[in-house]
């Protein structure tokens, strides 16, 4: 039976990443996966702050976000790291916790609302891998051969013991043709947590230091799967190029972007040019030569417009 999703959004994506929410809800009907928008979400809230300052908030929000996918006889699929740690944990706890999941229910009741905790919470990866599979995507994925890109797994995509969603990053990668090229930094965190104390070394001394690296490496483009970490770095390059006039040529890209390429969509058909940081145009560029969906110049375009067929 074909898994049901409810897509949970978050708060950065359809703010600043639109490309990636396009290129997500276009491409899996495609793969055969039924999904549809989340509706009537909150922020998630972010587990490594609310946990600290009130874990009944964290678990109260959290399941608000939970109950509405439930209600929608559907399971969640979240396109972010930080998102994923969040209602992924949540639901656990509810879970294995009547009590707290008794606790819950009471503030939800308020609002004449109420979790059963009926409903999985899974991974863009897992999504990918697991129900459209590996193999398929090996098999019907249009190669993208010579594009060079970084990763950033970020801190969250370890959550498991096991390390499945960090394999399933690099060999779903792997399988659209695509070379990693290693910076020696791949396990540091962006910073995004730091800037709640320190945003001077959240800048330098985390996403400065991986962003020169993979400056050095000369790729594509940096792939990640986080709009957290995509947030950070978009915000540090911003106030190093005020600051500093820092120069950072290289794209920060969401995998789904390269998933929806190596599946028939033109960058332009979910918007890849726009609302970036970095210049993204020669990627595109490279991209269109690798697919053969190469526009032509306006002038020739127009020329052939009258040749005879």
């Amino acid at each position: 039976m074909t898994a049901k999703y409810s897509h949970f959004l978050g708060c950065v994506m359809p703010t600043k990443m639109p490309w990636a929410e396009a290129a997500i809800m276009r491409t899996l009907p495609k793969l055969g996966v039924d999904v549809v928008y989340l509706e009537r979400s909150t922020c998630c809230p972010r587990a490594g702050v609310w946990i600290s300052v009130d874990r009944r908030v964290w678990l109260t929000l959290a399941s608000f976000n939970l109950l509405q996918a439930e209600q929608q006889g559907r399971d969640v699929l979240v396109s972010c790291n930080g998102c994923y740690v969040t209602l992924f944990e949540a639901n656990k706890v509810l879970n294995a916790d009547p009590k707290a999941l008794e606790e819950v229910n009471k503030y939800l009741g308020a609002a004449g609302l109420s979790y059963h905790g009926n409903i999985r919470v899974r991974h863009y990866l897992e999504v990918l891998y697991e129900d459209v599979g590996i193999e398929r995507i090996r098999r019907e994925a249009k190669k993208l051969t010579g594009l060079r890109v970084a990763i950033h797994p970020g801190c969250h995509m370890r959550i498991w013991a096991d390390g499945h969603i960090l394999r399933y990053f690099t060999e779903i990668i792997d399988a659209l043709g695509v070379e990693i090229v290693p910076y020696g930094l791949e396990q540091m965190c962006c910073g995004l947590q730091s800037n709640l104390a320190d945003r001077e070394f959240a800048t330098y001394e985390r996403a400065k230091k991986k962003l020169d690296a993979i400056q050095e490496t000369e790729v594509d483009g940096l792939v990640l799967v986080c709009a957290g970490c995509y947030d950070q770095f978009e915000r540090a390059v911003s106030t190093l190029r005020k600051k500093d006039n820092y120069d950072f040529k290289v794209p920060v890209i969401h995998l789904a972007e390269l998933v929806a390429v190596a599946f028939g969509m033109t960058p332009d058909e979910f918007g890849m040019r726009y609302m970036r940081t970095a210049p993204v145009d020669r990627l595109i560029e490279k991209l269109e030569r690798i697919t053969g969906t190469a526009r032509l110049p306006a002038e020739l375009a127009a020329a052939t417009e009258n040749v005879p067929r």
